[in-house]
């Protein structure tokens, strides 16, 4: 979950961090191969890039430390997967390509090297310690090595498991530099996932001030719905990235149409509720937060006619605090939100199973009345 201010920038949620992680967590069961990442340089910012499942069955793991939103690096990610998928299928010029359109994507960086003349070589990569020949293409800045791993003729003596593609890119770190070791706890690299997760909105989100004049506002609550929009989408297109591991194209100009959308809804608030800026701008943050944790928690939002309901609800309950049908959930929502950026507050999971539970009993009962 983002947690957004009115500039798109984060707050410190600390033990909703380690709620997040410990899901996330809970879908990387049943793991049959052996895990890697980066093991030097010491590099900090462990995070639980991306993984992906298919057939109900996780085939790979995408491991990666240092600065992702920094075209100098240093930056190093490690995708272990089982052979016969993810990048054991891509030819390194592609993963080069996709790690160009990541690093665009999410720090509007133009990264150079495209066009230039690659090289190519074979060199080793120590793992745990042992030596493991591997090929490599690099590009500019940007680079991209293989390994093979597992099965009777493993390099690593010992290993059990299936065999298995190591794919390391990197950027701002010379290759020879770089070594691997079998990573066992996941722990710091869930909890990672959710720092990430949260810099790139604030990086994304980031806007400069809005210059008068300013365009006419939308009428009535268009406002808040554009931003709900945007925002949801925005958040949902982050985290299929990570869980993918592969690029979404490039995006221009998403700073200043989120800060554009926030700044209007945030006028729109003050002008309809009778708020200051300050008391508009947390109602709005925690509108927006809500729905993007509802596009994150329940399959049926965004996109059905519950969903669209549940946003004119949660609009009218945030302007103009209605006795809407969901006013359960929009109560638990503020109580839950209200706390976690308390000082010092301690967050209980369970205050969002409850919260959840209210929406699925609101729903079952909407459903029911548009029958």
């Amino acid at each position: 979950m983002r947690h957004l201010t009115d500039n798109g920038g984060s707050f410190d949620p600390g033990d909703i961090w380690r709620s997040l992680a410990r899901a996330d967590l809970q879908s990387l069961g049943g793991r049959g191969f052996p895990l890697y990442g980066p093991a030097s340089p010491r590099l900090e910012r462990p995070t639980l890039a991306s993984w992906d499942r298919r057939n109900d069955a996780l085939v790979s793991i995408v491991l990666s430390r240092g600065s992702l939103l920094s075209a100098e690096g240093p930056y190093v990610a490690v995708q272990t997967a089982m052979a016969g998928t993810g990048r054991w299928e891509h030819p390194l010029e592609e993963v080069v390509e996709e790690e160009r359109d990541r690093l665009f994507q999410h720090a509007g960086i133009e990264e150079g090297g495209r066009g230039e003349p690659a090289a190519e070589s074979e060199p080793w990569f120590p793992v745990d310690g042992t030596p493991v020949q591997g090929v490599l293409r690099a590009e500019g800045r940007l680079w991209a090595a293989r390994i093979a791993l597992g099965g009777p003729d493993s390099p690593l003596r010992g290993l059990a498991g299936p065999p298995v593609a190591v794919t390391i890119t990197g950027r701002g770190i010379a290759p020879e530099r770089v070594g691997l070791r079998t990573v066992e706890d996941l722990e710091p690299y869930a909890y990672g996932r959710q720092q990430q997760l949260a810099a790139i909105a604030e990086h994304r989100s980031g806007r400069s001030p809005v210059q008068e004049p300013v365009p006419p506002a939308p009428l009535g609550l268009d406002a808040h719905r554009r931003l709900i929009e945007y925002t949801v989408q925005d958040a949902l297109r982050i985290e299929a990235d990570l869980r993918s591991g592969h690029g979404l194209g490039r995006v221009h100009g998403d700073r200043q149409d989120r800060g554009e959308l926030w700044e209007t809804a945030v006028r729109q608030q003050m002008r309809l509720a009778g708020e200051d800026r300050d008391a508009a701008n947390e109602a709005v943050t925690a509108l927006v937060n809500q729905m993007i944790r509802l596009a994150e928690q329940a399959d049926w939002f965004p996109g059905t006619e519950d969903a669209k309901a549940a946003v004119e609800e949660s609009i009218r309950y945030t302007v103009f605090d209605s006795e809407v049908p969901s006013l359960d959930a929009q109560h638990a929502w503020r109580a839950a939100w209200g706390a976690q950026l308390a000082p010092g507050a301690e967050v209980h999971p369970e205050a969002g199973e409850q919260w959840l539970e209210f929406w699925r009993s609101w729903r079952n009962k909407h459903a029911a009345e548009c029958r």
